[in-house]
């Protein structure tokens, strides 16, 4: 009989929850005046937890709060007011903190916890312990890890990004360059091939979308997605416009910002687009339903559950017919023309 070893992401998990109760307040207090957030995460991940940030800067609000981060998802945050200080590398996790709020660490960061004697620390391991592993929405989970820490609680508050000054005068000056009115934003690539929704479906919906309802099509990404958009516009009769190469995460948020209609695979950009509540539809293959769906008022997901769900998302038990490839291009104009009746686009 074999046994099944637990995973090295799992003895992390068990080791956070240990050092959590061992070692560290977990309660409220009013002496603290040094917090770091670790959240070395993706983009996606980053743009769920940013609502922690305001959080705890009302509730400690003489405090310093550091924020560490992988660099390539620092723009996102870089305006951030609630932040005093982005840090990315972990090696400038070199000091005391009164308070570390983990959010997605690693072992080093738990040992520097440990080695540097934070007072308090607080972890999303606890909060799936306490949950006996069943996961919560991520913005949700995310507000769990600081609730113990907090005096008042603001379960209203919702994630929030802010864009510097100069990202809202370069996406200005794209939109007026290309002469761009009313757009929708398409991002059509993915980390993940099995997360990949057919770009030959893409390209029929973005001229549903210039003919229905008038609108210019922006394809987003960065320039590893542009193979995939120029082979969706070899499909197009019309002009269409790309966001890719130069641009920022911030940027892309003000983009967002200014966007009619999104639509993409499950992806970071997705989450960013559904803090600013555009109206969009989420293409998901093989995610955990729930968990990572966007909240926006006007957010449609298409989401096909199967009995293999969830998956590792690297080996898929029917390749020839993936879940995502069960999402028809019917099905995602049935749900523009509902969100469009909705909103009058």
């Amino acid at each position: 009989m074999s046994v099944k070893l637990p995973t090295s992401e799992q003895v992390l998990f068990a080791a956070n929850v240990l050092a959590d109760k061992l070692f560290f307040g977990q309660k409220y207090s009013a002496g603290i005046k040094k917090i770091i957030i670790v959240k070395w995460d993706e983009i996606g991940d980053m743009a769920t937890s940013t609502h922690v940030f305001e959080i705890l800067r009302k509730n400690y609000p003489e405090s310093e709060i550091t924020l560490l981060c992988k660099p390539f998802v620092k723009s996102l945050i870089a305006c951030d007011k609630n932040i005093d200080k982005v840090i990315t590398r972990i090696a400038d996790f070199n000091t005391r903190y009164d308070l570390v709020v983990e959010l997605r660490g690693t072992w080093t960061t738990l040992f520097k916890s440990l080695f540097y004697k934070a007072k308090y620390r607080v972890s999303r391991a606890g909060v799936r312990a306490r949950n006996k592993g069943r996961q919560l929405h991520e913005i949700d989970t995310n507000y769990a890890v600081v609730y113990p820490m907090l005096n008042h609680q603001f379960p209203g508050i919702r994630p929030a990004l802010y864009f510097c000054p100069n990202d809202i005068i370069k996406v200005d000056e794209f939109l007026n360059k290309n002469c761009i009115g009313k757009f929708a934003i398409l991002h059509v690539g993915a980390r993940r091939i099995l997360r990949q929704w057919p770009l030959d479906r893409f390209a029929l919906i973005a001229t549903y979308l210039k003919q229905q309802f008038q609108l210019d099509i922006v394809f987003a990404g960065t320039t590893e997605d542009d193979p995939q958009i120029e082979f969706v516009k070899k499909g197009l009769n019309f002009d269409t416009y790309s966001f890719t190469d130069g641009f920022s995460l911030s940027e892309f948020s003000s983009l967002c910002n200014k966007a009619s209609f999104y639509i993409g695979n499950e992806s970071g950009p997705l989450h960013i687009a559904s803090v600013f509540n555009i109206p969009l539809i989420g293409l998901y293959g093989p995610g955990v339903p729930d968990v990572f769906y966007p909240t926006g008022e006007n957010s449609v997901v298409i989401h096909h559950v199967l009995k293999c769900n969830p998956c590792n998302q690297i080996d898929c038990v029917q390749p020839e017919n993936p879940c995502i490839n069960l999402i028809g291009v019917t099905d995602v104009m049935n749900k523009i023309l509902q969100i469009g009746e909705r909103i009058n686009l």
